[in-house]
């Protein structure tokens, strides 16, 4: 019945433990009816609420203890009205026996008073009742009940609600609730204001992102998997939330979730803003004393100065998000960043090149450009284009403007070679022959030699053969003039030269007759004549040569191909070369035709190179004559140093950048927003109070109830009735409010009291339990993940005394969260995973069921923290379920862990709810001997901390150091194990089972089994069986990553192969990309002499490190995390590296020798360079030295003797103080200062006046 009970509290939120007194009996009045029960009803007068605890450890004694408060029991009035037709004003009814309930303390005299009261309505009615005066101790759970009276009695707030419209099934509302937010984006974490920013907890972007489309008011589904932080999420929302004003029903069935929230919101000094209704049992002083303790510390928080704070924290936010994005962003139009640059620059082994690349060239090389160009450097060596530029080719001034070029020109090489140049010397060598002139040493002598025998012959055939005779002269001069006769001193009788021209006319073929015409072609004739004895014999005589017209063609076609090969070839000279280096020429053109066939698309290269100012390195690499690779790396090289410089030049981030001042103000930044963070709850306490005293100021009749409730010694009203009387303050007091969705139509009003409705672990809530709270508020925030515990008939098994309930007949249902996923538009998942201090932990998880999606974070221990334990376990005879043996291993390490851990906590999780009972008895009797034990097992600590035995279905949201899994499955007495013997983990559903179990654990996960892994077959099902048989192996294998499907190893940028090629030369051991889930830390350094245990996590701020979606991300909680999780950190910034790796190495080394010595003095128990301890927060100054001199107000005088600016001033004064208290607080504090005893009508109105007039000026000053 305890464990029940604590089950009930533990898991639901309900208290369903009590001491019912007089058992009522009804009957029909004409025997049963439809309407009616056969056998009749016997149901408790009067419940009071029970508490047992365990005398011993072995829990074979008990103490048990009623409260003092008493109820009706509602069900029997409930019951009397709809199955008997007793016509009973349930309100009216209830109202009047609370007071004679609260008339006296006596059980007897409460219990004739109710039951005179009842038994006279019935009689009237004609109802017969009788009593059995017996007091019973039993379970009696009736939370629903007021859930039905909601459906019957508020039917006009939950079809007022769009939400809960949606659940009924209305279309328009699902719409409407599916459109909500569908346009919302929620603000980046870097531009949220310090100022508007209430986190009271660290908050990473994922979990931001969550907190502020709450805070927008948007509704909200929060995907929570296992230890990604839904608590301080919450805490985070429920204290933004306050800070703004906003009224907050945060609900959760288990108490762990709540005290999870409720503890975070503790440490920050928040707890004083939760109404906490998550007891076991609420009674009404406890109300009392929690009002009396909110209204003691009401206002008494003065306003932070924390406008120095929020300056820095955007500053340097600002500042190394501005070098981050310098250094990342790909800059256009290369689409390439500085740290790329960087690291290629490092990775790069290329040859070296002095050049670097101006501005235009740069211009010019864009990342497509560039892509392209890899190609076309290989392209370009590949065709032979650096012989070309080395001017080795013969073709290397060849211009080539299309293919018909190289067709002309070979066609006219193909003919010199094999024709053309034979034929022609050796015809023109003939010619030669009959002339006995000299032969020519080149094409241009060839030219003149044979152009003179084309004149000879055109001589020959104008005037005959004898015309280069011996007249020739006497002809010449007998044409000429006077003068030229004279000048020459050649005389000719006129007789003489006329038989002479008569002779050289008879002589010409035309018959000149023209003197003039004769003497011009006989000048010419003596010319040839002259040239003729030039080139050869000085005393012959030219004579006409045959066939010289053919040596003529052949001598043209030679020289133009001749040419134009030349031509083409850019080959200068080639007439005035001999025969034999004309030859040679032609020999090399024709032996490198490959090149001539390459010379299109070399010179369209050069011109593509050159266009791009590419010369120069084309240059360097011919002349180092390196491969395409080479090439591509050399020009790679140049142009990452080129658009280094030019963004150093361009960025003043980058040109200015240094390790040291970086470091500061990454320090600087850190420092600020730890004291931003630690300084939001006093800003929120400050906000919370502000809100308050005006609302006290509005409604004092409010202030006024709730402090006389709060003095009250007994008689308190009921919660729910002073909620209904007090709305305003009591909301306003307590922003926010803590208790189980089963019980919030019980304590609540039927009204939209809430701004804000927060449900956790919303996959074990069906709709129906969340339909009241859910209309209680505006706004819906669902937190949870549908691959852990769905909602079953687990607790209504338990609670009629199932004992088959691990087997069969467990029922799961559909939950709000799963309903909600479908209209809710607005879905953030939480990344980070922090439950787990090794990633190993929940590696199977993260693998199996999340598909790597969380960010993990690797431990600084290669030390397996998950282990199996196979026991011998054959089932007892008789017994079906666990092993003997699996029990006592599960006890022995219990045992062993309180023994060497006790400061650890400690759960035991069984996969059944009998082999659960087993173990916690077998654990009970084996510390009852144990004194030095028993402490740590006992329950007095938190249910968020102690020792627990539990089944599957109660441990989700749970979380231990250390979690045994004990399976409690045994092997038949065959030796084999049946696979159908698993319970709900056979069926559908039963993955999200394991899942659970498995992710308990914060340090250490024992696995129990009587069998081995290999003894259970695989299934292709996808059963929780299967994944069982998975986690064994996993387990068995120590949580070898490998196990778990370890990713492939990353590939390392140049600056990681760099930095691990620098310590590697210093003799350091390094793990680069240490870890395996998504988050990995650049390198892990080992200890010198402890090789298992990794003390120094080095990271860069590469891409990883950019892709972080904060400041915050990247620049602090990451590194606080790894710390947290025993890591030493350092930081290794690209820029510092690239210009001084050396000097960077040596700061790495020393970090590694400082975090070995922080180990080695963390074992041997010596304080440690790092501490977790909180900063030392200064104490506030007291109020009356916040206000300043006192203005020259003198006491004691008549009221009417102080002036209105008198009155006015001595309040600003006293606002002074910071505080946020209401006006009647002021108007006592002006009282004292006036020295007046009494509220009198003036004294009062005139200090209200004062003080409202004063509060209004201080209002907008703030403002």
């Amino acid at each position: 019945m305890r464990r029940t009970m604590t089950a009930f509290a533990e898991e639901q939120g309900i208290d369903i433990g009590k001491v019912a007194q007089g058992l009522v009996k009804a009957t029909p009045r004409h025997g049963s009816t439809p309407q009616t029960p056969s056998r009749g009803t016997r149901a408790p007068l009067l419940l009071r609420s029970l508490r047992i605890t365990a005398r011993t450890v072995a829990e074979n004694e008990f103490m048990l203890e009623a409260d003092r408060d008493v109820e009706v029991n509602p069900v029997l009035l409930y019951a009397l009205d709809q199955d008997y037709g007793l016509d009973l004003d349930l309100a009216e009814f209830t109202a009047t026996a609370q007071d004679l309930l609260a008339g006296t303390e006596d059980p007897q005299e409460q219990f004739d008073g109710v039951w005179a009261e009842l038994t006279a309505v019935a009689e009237h009615q004609g109802v017969p009742l009788s009593v059995e005066r017996a007091t019973v101790c039993g379970l009696f759970n009736y939370a629903k009940q007021p859930m039905v009276e909601d459906l019957l009695h508020a039917s006009e707030l939950l079809s007022s609600h769009d939400l809960v419209a949606a659940l009924a099934g209305d279309v328009p509302a699902r719409a409407a609730v599916t459109a909500e937010g569908a346009g919302f984006s929620p603000p980046a974490a870097d531009s949220i204001e310090p100022a508007e920013e209430f986190l009271v907890q660290d908050a990473d972007s994922s979990q931001q992102r969550a907190i502020n489309t709450a805070l927008a008011g948007h509704h909200l589904l929060i995907e929570g998997p296992p230890g990604t932080g839904k608590s301080q999420t919450i805490a985070n929302i429920i204290a933004g939330a306050a800070a703004r004003g906003m009224r907050v029903l945060f609900v959760s069935e288990k108490r762990a979730a709540i005290e999870a929230v409720t503890g975070r919101l503790a440490l920050a000094g928040l707890d004083r803003l939760v109404f906490d209704l998550h007891q076991q049992r609420v009674d009404k002083k406890h109300v009392a004393r929690q009002l009396q303790n909110s209204l003691e510390n009401a206002g008494r928080q003065p306003r932070p100065d924390v406008g120095d704070t929020h300056r820095k924290v955007g500053a340097h936010r600002a500042e190394l998000r501005g070098h981050s994005d310098e250094l990342h962003r790909p800059r256009a139009p290369w689409k390439i960043s500085a740290y790329e640059v960087q690291a290629e620059l490092l990775s790069l082994r290329a040859p070296a090149s002095p050049h670097t690349f101006a501005r235009p060239t740069l211009q010019l090389l864009d990342a497509d450009t560039v892509t392209g160009l890899r190609e076309k450097l290989h392209s370009f060596i590949d065709k032979g284009g650096l012989r070309v530029v080395r001017r080795e080719s013969p073709w290397w001034q060849a211009e080539i403007r299309g293919v018909d070029d190289i067709d002309d020109i070979l066609m006219k090489l193909d003919a010199l070679a094999t024709k053309t140049l034979q034929a022609g010397r050796r015809s023109m060598t003939s010619v030669l022959h009959q002339t006995g002139l000299r032969t020519p040493v080149d094409l241009a002598g060839w030219q003149v030699v044979l152009h003179l025998l084309g004149e000879v012959n055109d001589s020959v055939r104008a005037f005959g053969p004898d015309v280069f005779g011996t007249q020739l002269d006497d002809w010449y001069f007998a044409t000429a003039s006077h003068r030229e006769r004279t000048q020459a001193g050649h005389k000719l009788g006129w007789l003489t030269r006329r038989k002479l021209r008569k002779e050289i006319t008879a002589a010409s073929t035309d018959e000149i007759k023209q003197r003039g015409v004769l003497h011009r072609k006989l000048h010419a004739v003596r010319g040839q004549r002259d040239r003729w004895q030039e080139l050869g014999d000085p005393a012959g005589h030219p004579s006409e040569v045959v066939e010289l017209g053919e040596t003529m063609e052949l001598f043209n076609t030679l020289r133009d191909q001749l040419t134009s090969v030349a031509l083409f070839a850019n080959l200068t000279d080639m007439e005035r070369k001999p025969p034999e280096q004309v030859d040679a020429e032609l020999e090399r053109l024709l032996e490198d035709k490959a090149t001539l066939w390459q010379m299109e698309n070399i010179t369209a290269l050069l011109g593509e190179f050159e266009r791009l100012g590419l010369t120069q390195l084309v240059q360097d690499v011919a002349r180092q004559d390196l491969d395409g690779d080479a090439a591509w790396r050399l020009f790679r090289h140049t142009w990452l140093k080129s658009l280094l410089q030019r963004f150093k030049l361009d960025s003043p981030a980058l040109r200015g950048f240094t390790s040291a001042e970086h470091d500061r103000r990454v320090r600087e930044y850190q420092d600020s927003d730890m004291t931003h963070r630690e300084s939001s709850a006093n800003r929120v306490l400050w906000e919370v109070g502000k809100a308050l005293r005006q609302v006290r100021d509005d409604h004092p009749d409010e202030t006024k109830l709730i402090r006389e409730q709060a003095n009250k010694k007994s008689r308190h009203m009921p919660l729910r009735s002073l909620v209904e009387k007090a709305p305003n303050v009591l909301l306003a007091l307590f922003p926010c409010w803590a208790m189980s969705p089963l019980v919030v139509s019980r304590t609540l009003p039927a009204e939209r009291l809430f701004d804000l409705v927060v449900f956790d672990e919303a996959s074990q809530i069906q709709p129906h339990e969340a339909i009241a709270t859910i209309a209680r508020g505006t706004s819906l925030v669902v937190a949870g993940d549908d691959k852990q515990l769905p909602p079953s008939n687990f607790f209504g098994r338990m609670l009629a005394g199932d004992e088959d309930s691990d087997e069969t007949g467990l029922e799961d249902y559909e939950s709000i969260l799963t309903v909600m996923r479908t209209w809710i538009s607005r879905q953030e998942q939480l990344k980070w995973h922090y439950r787990s201090r090794d990633e190993r932990l929940i590696a199977f998880s993260n693998r199996e069921i999340y598909g790597d999606g969380l960010v993990t974070f690797p431990g600084s221990s290669k030390e397996a923290p998950v282990s199996l334990h196979v026991v011998d376990g054959v089932a007892a005879p008789g017994q079906d379920g666990s092993a003997p043996a699996e029990v006592a291993r599960v006890v022995e390490l219990a045992l062993q862990h309180a023994a060497a851990r006790p400061h650890e906590s400690l759960g035991v999780i069984a996969m059944g709810d009998k082999h659960a009972a087993r173990i916690e008895t077998a654990v009970r009797h084996a510390v009852q001997g144990k004194p030095e034990m028993q402490e740590f097992f006992t329950e007095q600590s938190s249910p968020g901390s102690r020792f627990f035995v539990k089944n599957l279905e109660r441990v989700q949201g749970d979380e231990r150091d250390a979690i045994i899994l004990t399976v409690g499955v045994a092997k038949r007495a065959t030796g084999r194990v049946d696979g159908r013997s698993f319970g709900p983990l056979n069926r559908t559903g039963g993955d999200r089972r394991l899942n659970v179990a498995v992710s308990r654990a914060k340090r250490r996960m024992s696995v129990v089994s009587s069998f081995e892994p290999g003894e259970l077959a695989p299934s292709d099902t996808g059963t929780g069986t299967e994944l069982l048989r998975r986690y064994l192996e996993f387990a068995q294998a120590h949580a070898d990553i490998d196990q778990v499907g370890r990713q492939e190893a990353l590939d390392l940028n140049g600056l990681e192969l760099d930095v691990e090629q620098a310590l590697a030369e210093r003799g350091i051991k390094v793990f680069p990309q240490w870890g395996f889930s998504g988050y990995r830390i650049d390198f892990a350094l080992a200890h010198r002499d402890q090789p298992g245990r990794m003390v120094l996590a080095v990271e860069a701020d590469g891409d990883s490190y950019h892709r972080s979606y904060s400041v915050r991300d990247r620049d602090r909680l990451r590194q606080s995390h790894l710390e947290n999780l025993g890591w030493r950190f350092h930081r290794v910034w690209a820029s510092a590296w690239f210009s001084d790796r050396a000097g960077e190495t040596d700061k790495i080394v020393k970090a590694w020798e400082q975090a070995m010595l922080d180990t080695d003095d963390e074992r041997s128990g010596a304080p440690a360079g790092h501490s977790a301890q909180e900063p030392v927060r200064r104490a506030d100054p007291p109020p009356e030295s916040r206000r300043g001199p006192r203005p020259d107000v003198t006491p004691g005088q008549a009221m009417d003797k102080y002036t209105e600016r008198e009155l006015i001033s001595l309040c600003r004064w006293l606002l002074r103080d910071g505080l946020q208290l209401d006006r009647d607080e002021r108007i006592t504090q002006a009282m004292q200062e006036l020295g007046k005893s009494k509220r009198g009508r003036i004294i009062v109105e005139r200090l209200t006046r004062a003080v409202e007039i004063a509060q209004d000026q201080a209002d907008r000053e703030d403002r």
